[in-house]
């Protein structure tokens, strides 16, 4: 048995808690997206019910540490964001609303132009529900850094890294700015 378990034996069996949660999450997103992508006929609400109650039961059931406290903190939120996200999507699809119209009619709010210093500098709308906005924040990426790496990989690093960070900061949508400053380039995420 490890130091650890010997120690605090609560803390290791709240940590493997954790882990299980996280690939359950994981696992489920897999399965909301095979439902949303027509691959699946049924949403898995079943699971995702379950998940919920793991999730807030182990909120509840307080953590010992702070640390766990922060770990336990992180996983509900990121299992938050996806949760609404999944029942919007639900409600959208039991109402009627489809993705098309949707996009029809949004329109991001105008932006201002700033002026720009020899495409050194630029400012991408992202949401989480098109990801062609994704699609765009890769190309502005790309323009001002041409020569940086593999296409293909590169692409999903960048979309899965942005992804990351707006699910870690509990956005749906955000603002990114890029500018190349010095050769290094600088990104910077606005709600």
């Amino acid at each position: 048995m490890p130091l650890d378990e010997r120690l605090n034996p609560v803390s290791a069996a709240t940590e493997k808690q954790i882990a299980d949660l996280e690939k359950k999450i994981d696992d489920l997103k897999s399965e909301y997206l095979l439902f949303f992508n027509g691959e699946s006929k049924l949403p898995p609400e079943k699971k995702r019910e379950d998940l919920e109650k793991a999730v807030r039961k182990l909120v509840y059931g307080g953590a010992k540490t702070a640390r766990l406290d922060m770990i336990i903190q992180n996983l509900a939120s990121r299992f938050s964001l996806y949760n609404n996200l999944w029942l919007k999507k639900l409600n959208e699809l039991e109402s009627g609303v489809s993705a098309i119209q949707k996009k029809k009619s949004f329109h991001p709010p105008p932006r201002k132009e700033a002026p720009r210093k020899e495409k050194e500098e630029r400012e991408i709308y992202l949401t989480l529900n098109d990801e062609s906005t994704f699609e765009r924040l890769v190309a502005a990426y790309r323009e001002l850094l041409p020569n940086s790496g593999s296409a293909e990989k590169e692409r999903d690093k960048i979309i899965t890294t942005m992804k990351t960070k707006m699910l870690t900061h509990n956005l749906v949508e955000a603002r990114v700015t890029f500018a190349v400053q010095k050769g290094k380039l600088s990104i910077r995420i606005k709600k």
